[in-house]
């Protein structure tokens, strides 16, 4: 019994493959698979899958170069995208970092890692399989398939032993592990700095001047100036704020919005949306899709201030900060 949710698994190790397409029906999803990257990218066409999951180095192809060019379609670009390898090096999480893909890296605990970030991704619920199992009417016999079979689909994920520091957000944190990080994935505030707020918008006066007047309220800013930077900055380490332009390049607010609710990591940080579109049917949506706020430029400064002290402590200012933005 499925759910009619289908993923695409894109790697040329057939069994690792074969494994994890195994355990996703098990999860009552159509699972199709692909060994290169041109067959990925014509299932990608021909099954409109609901989420894809594609290993880097594959023949006729890269996993990257495929999730670049769904990122870049205007149908496909809303699928969520997990990327699965066995590369651990810097330059392959920025990249995944920037294109909002999921980096899941290749290892013994590869499947616990990777079957909640499918069930968040395809909003199913925990223990779907199972509630699914016993509609069937043949609960033994496919129950005695799951524990048969497991343990197999477990030998080979184990046999998968990669360096497993990009596993989780935990390494994030510490210290030693950012330290042989590239400094441009990392230029967030440590999380135990002072409170941080991510800035969201193309337009490099403005954010300048937010930027100097909040610091003087001892609050650190990090500034992106498209969307898919944006949502990068905001997965690398979860801000107290955000701020969020609509009309940016390379996704507008809306995209950004929902990629950040899409993810349990994220989905909690506060979004005032700023923006000089005065549109009331955009500021019911964007409160829909889970804004805190929807406001409009221009916009004094103390009026957006008050908005900030409902979601972030801010220290005593230094010199005069009330000014328009």
């Amino acid at each position: 019994m499925t759910n009619n949710k289908t993923i695409l698994i894109a790697d040329d190790d057939t069994d690792l493959c074969n494994a994890v397409a195994s355990r996703c029906r098990k999860l009552g999803l159509d699972a199709v698979t692909a060994c290169d990257a041109a067959a990925a990218l014509r299932l990608v066409e021909s099954s409109r899958p609901d989420l894809i999951c594609l290993d880097v180095d594959m023949p006729r192809g890269n996993g990257l170069a495929v999730c670049e060019m769904i990122a870049g379609d205007e149908y496909l670009s809303s699928v969520p995208v997990i990327i699965m390898t066995g590369k651990s090096d810097s330059e392959t999480v920025q990249r995944c970092h920037n294109l909002c893909a999921y980096y899941v890296t290749k290892a013994g605990e590869v499947w616990s890692r990777l079957e909640p970030l499918i069930r968040e991704l395809l909003d199913l619920e925990p223990g779907a399989n199972m509630n699914e199992l016993r509609t069937t009417g043949d609960l033994d016999h496919r129950r005695e398939e799951v524990e048969t079979n497991d343990p197999i689909l477990d030998a080979i994920f184990s046999a998968l032993g990669v360096d497993e520091r990009f596993l989780n957000r935990d390494v994030w944190e510490d210290n030693s592990a950012r330290a042989n990080l590239s400094t441009d994935l990392l230029d967030v505030p440590a999380s135990n700095s002072k409170p941080w707020i991510l800035h969201v918008d193309d337009d490099t006066d403005l954010s300048n001047a937010l930027k100097m007047r909040l610091e003087t309220y001892g609050i650190s800013v990090v500034q992106a100036f498209d969307g898919i930077d944006g949502v990068r900055h905001a997965f690398t380490t979860p801000a107290d704020l955000i701020i969020l332009d609509y009309q940016m390049p390379h996704g507008n607010g809306e995209y950004v919005l929902r990629r950040l609710k899409q993810c349990e990591a994220t989905r909690r940080i506060p979004v005032i949306v700023l923006t000089g579109r005065r549109d009331q049917g955009l500021e019911q949506q964007m409160l829909s899709l889970g804004a805190d706020r929807f406001l409009n430029k221009p916009i004094r400064f103390d009026v957006l201030l008050d908005e900030v002290r409902r979601f972030v402590s801010l220290q005593e200012p230094r010199g005069d900060a009330c000014l328009m933005v």
